[in-house]
């Protein structure tokens, strides 16, 4: 009894420091890191008044951040499996710090081109680095609600980055004969730069060099994880190489291409899609109202999360907040000309789409584990980079063919969410033939051990 209570306490004390600890620095991290991505989005109109910058211009300029990050966010999580998770986000945020204050010297459109591109290079294996963190340091039962506080990063990002990239472009511009939008490349890049080495100080790369932690928290935690990967599926992959070839991570991979669709559009054009049905708002307005629809996704990443950890229902947890986001996405369809009822059902359809991203990532994790869990988190991210690119060039292109209405991108949006949740129910199912395959051979193998035992008896 002691010693039960002992251990129950001994858990509680753990995960609570870990999550002090690390989880407020990958938000500040990662809300660093999704500013400078998506700070196009409320500068596009100052930058296109002054480089020529058409809409569809604007949306490959948007998604071709994503080219860097589809064909390097492999290779990066790889090094990030040999040097560690730690020192390789601190790495990133520097490189792409320099890169987005390099942003400031555009003068054309190719050049902003050219910077997207080298922004995805240097961003490449930020996510699955953290994702690869996050599941050295957090137990399964705790993993949901880790994932959940890590996606808050996303709409407070937006939130609260919106209205700050408008404030900065207020109140630069014109400052010593610069223009506000290069202003803010080198304030939001700078800002990447500093907080690159509080990364390297306070995150740790294993439980027994964590000094913070006492020795009986030190080894429930290495106990705990140990314990959980030799619990890994025998079908699972156990290689980096093995998991780029695995079904069943090619699954997830395509399931989360469809899943972060409409909220990779979203984040770019949600300023536009604001200045474009309210006339006369200043960039800070915009800013404020664009930040809405994230702010109700930062409600629904946390409600989910708590939800999530309480009933332990992953299916649900996952399909739920999707099947909200394609009601929602739907109803934009129908408010057609109403924007204060197109700005609700687009709010209630990024809590379901954001909300259910953390939950997704439960179930590869789980799945993968060591080597494999670097080469799967990578691929499934790396293809969820394909669309990263084609949702806000689609939406840009689409817009322009449907005379400038956003009807069409939003159509193609909610039939993505669709196929997002049959591709969570095909990943369920696949786990749920593979569970019923190892039981099977599990019983086979008992009955053999069985009449083993018989014939050595007798």
């Amino acid at each position: 009894m002691t010693t039960s209570m002992s251990r129950s306490a001994v858990e509680h004390s753990t995960i609570r420091k870990i999550t002090f600890r690390f989880i407020p620095v990958i938000i500040l991290a990662y809300f660093v890191a999704y500013i400078d991505r998506v700070n196009i989005g409320m500068i596009k109109q100052a930058m296109s008044a002054d480089i020529g910058l058409t809409d569809v211009a604007f949306g490959l300029a948007s998604g071709l951040i994503f080219i860097g990050l589809i064909f390097f966010e492999i290779p990066s999580n790889k090094l990030a499996h040999k040097v560690g998770p730690r020192r390789w986000i601190a790495r990133i945020m520097a490189s792409w710090g320099v890169v987005v204050m390099a942003g400031a010297l555009i003068q054309i459109p190719e050049h902003l081109y050219v910077m997207r591109v080298v922004l995805g290079l240097a961003e490449a294996g930020m996510a699955p680095a953290v994702f690869l963190f996050l599941a050295q340091w957090f137990p399964r039962q705790y993993r949901a609600r880790a994932l959940s506080a890590f996606y808050l990063s996303v709409p407070i990002a937006m939130a609260f980055g919106s209205p700050l990239t408008g404030w900065i472009l207020e109140v630069t511009h014109n400052l010593v004969g610069i223009d506000g939008w290069r202003w803010v490349f080198l304030v939001e890049g700078f800002a990447a730069i500093i907080v690159a080495p509080v990364v390297l100080r306070l995150l740790s790369d294993h439980p027994s060099k964590a000094k913070w932690l006492t020795a009986e928290e030190q080894s429930w935690l290495t106990n705990t994880l140990e314990e959980e990967g030799r619990g890994v599926p025998a079908s699972a992959p156990h290689s980096f190489r093995g998991s780029l070839v695995d079904g069943k991570v090619w699954i997830f991979a395509v399931t989360y291409l469809f899943l972060g669709f409409g909220a990779n559009a979203l984040v770019y054009w949600m300023p536009t899609i604001v200045g474009s049905a309210t006339r006369g708002l200043g960039p800070l307005q915009i800013g404020l109202v664009s930040a809405i629809p994230f702010v109700c996704a930062a409600f629904g990443i946390y409600l989910t999360g708590r939800i999530a950890e309480r009933t332990q229902a992953k299916r649900w947890n996952i399909l739920s907040p999707v099947l909200v986001s394609v009601a929602g996405f739907a109803a934009v369809l129908v408010f057609d000309g109403n924007i204060t009822m197109q700005m609700a059902m687009i709010s209630l359809a990024l809590a379901g789409a954001l909300a259910s991203q953390p939950q997704f990532w439960t179930l590869p994790t789980s799945y993968l584990s060591g080597a494999a869990a670097a080469g799967g988190i990578a691929l499934i991210n790396s293809v969820n980079n394909i669309g990263g690119f084609l949702g806000p060039y689609s939406f840009g292109w689409l817009k322009e063919i449907g005379g400038n209405s956003t009807m069409l991108p939003f159509i193609v949006i909610a039939a993505a969410q669709v196929l997002a949740a049959a591709g969570v129910l095909i990943a369920y199912r696949t786990k749920s033939r593979r569970s019923d395959l190892s039981r099977e051979r599990s019983a086979a193998e008992a009955e053999v051990l069985a009449a083993d035992a018989t014939v050595n008896a007798k």
